[in-house]
């Protein structure tokens, strides 16, 4: 493990604010950096329209952004005035005088996180590859990747995306969970219904330590053979959002099985396969309904919906580097918990939720509708479908339209029945009716 620093350890020290004691304050620096230094929000406003951009480092290492928190003499209307033009959107769509987000969080635990007020460091999903600090948040925020870098983070969104995908090469990531529920639905929904799974020529040996905890031994195998099996292929992915009866025969299992505890050896073959099957998959089922995988993937029918977080600027972020082959990366990161609404001493409060497109946020919205949770009034939900797209924003009223277009979507296919009276085989079909439909109908022109 690399050493860990403390306090804004990517900008370089430097003394307070002095015009006179930095050259890019000259009239004839036409730079974002003079522009900050010259407390001229006109000229941010005309350069960034010109193309020059806030992660523009200076021969000190520093943003236009680092100028301007490193200036004291300021009263904080000016101060925050400068922000805006540094950060503004410059995209069409955005609300009127909407500033990006200073950092971000990307997540598949989403709907969690929101029903719960806080990022929680480590408690679903640890950033950070195997040098990962336990128990701490981490955000993509604007400073730079290295220290050798020329800009701050030239993709700001681009590490959140990455961990909102949920992927990894474990039995425990997100994404692996949530088609294991899926399959384990196929596997129950085909033995209730009387067919026979279909087999393969595997016989493996599964060594139960404890034959009292059999449901439990057998989930465990069953969570490893679908993810060695299935997941960890291109063939999971097919067995997301569509009928269950749809995929019998993509899932084949082994033809026998030998559960060996001690010195006994007892073969399963037919019907007592079948119910050490039933047995697995209703205890894996379960195991994942209770929270071992993100609620919105277990709803899509095992397609993780990938949310990115955006918030205000966050204070006291601390910096953890991780060695790879080709260089050292730097990561910010807070201890603890980060509450949603900021905190006086941190500030971070969330502006921002990105989804990739209405199809998720009506996931989204439908799960905060299951689960009672209300998303924060002034959030704006950016829709970014594909990297060559622009975005597309939606502020609060109109998010706001888009749910009761969905709630009254709802009620019509639910027949009016409350929302938690309904199995979720019936909210999975409800979330994949809305999601074929044209949801563009659903925002104002």
């Amino acid at each position: 493990m690399t050493p860990i620093r403390t306090s804004s350890p990517f900008i370089p020290a430097v003394p307070s604010h002095s015009p006179s004691a930095n050259a890019e304050t000259s009239e004839a620096s036409p730079t974002l950096h003079a522009a900050v230094a010259n407390r001229d929000a006109e000229a941010l406003a005309r350069l960034r329209k010109d193309g020059q951009r806030a992660n523009t480092l200076n021969a000190e290492g520093h943003s236009p952004l680092d100028v301007l928190d490193r200036m004291r003499d300021i009263d904080e209307r000016s101060r925050s005035g400068l922000r805006m033009a540094l950060l503004q959107s410059l995209n069409p769509t955005a609300p009127l005088a909407y500033a990006k987000p200073e950092a971000l969080h990307g997540t598949p635990w989403g709907l969690e996180i929101l029903q719960s007020g806080a990022l929680k460091g480590g408690v679903n999903d640890a950033k950070g590859g195997t040098q990962s600090l336990e128990g701490k948040v981490f955000f993509s925020d604007r400073t730079r990747e290295s220290s050798t870098d020329t800009t701050t983070r030239p993709n700001l969104r681009g590490k959140a995306r990455v961990y909102a995908a949920g992927d990894g090469i474990n039995t425990s990531n997100a994404h692996s969970r949530a088609l294991q529920h899926r399959m384990a639905q196929v596997i129950l929904h085909a033995l209730d219904s009387g067919k026979t799974l279909p087999g393969n020529d595997m016989a493996p040996t599964i060594n139960v330590a404890n034959p009292e905890q059999l449901p439990a031994e057998g989930a465990a195998w069953l969570q490893r053979f679908l993810h060695a099996s299935y997941i960890n292929k291109l063939s999971g992915r097919k067995f997301i959002g569509t009928p269950l009866e749809e995929h019998l025969e993509d899932l084949k299992m082994p033809g026998s099985i030998a559960l060996r505890s001690g010195t006994e050896v007892k073969e399963l073959r037919g019907e007592d396969l079948n119910r050490f099957y039933h047995q697995a998959a209703s205890e894996l089922q379960r195991s994942l309904e209770d929270g071992k995988a993100p609620y919105l993937g277990v709803l899509n029918q095992g397609g993780i919906v990938p949310l990115v977080f955006g918030f205000e600027k966050i204070d006291n972020l601390s910096t953890h580097e991780i060695q790879y082959r080709a260089g050292t990366k730097q990561y910010s990161y807070q201890h603890g918990e980060h509450p949603l609404s900021g905190s006086p001493e941190n500030g971070g409060k969330l502006k921002e939720m990105e989804v990739r497109g209405l199809d998720d946020l009506a996931t989204v919205c439908l799960g905060c509708a299951i689960k009672g949770v209300e998303l924060p009034a002034d959030l704006v939900v950016r829709v970014k479908a594909r990297k060559s797209e622009k975005a597309q924003y939606l502020d609060a009223s109109q998010t706001a339209l888009f749910r009761q277009k969905l709630a009254a979507e709802v009620a019509e296919q639910a027949g009016d029945k409350p929302l938690g009276t309904l199995d979720l085989s019936q909210l999975q079909r409800i979330n994949s009716d809305i999601r074929a439909k044209d949801l563009s109908e659903w925002l104002p022109v």
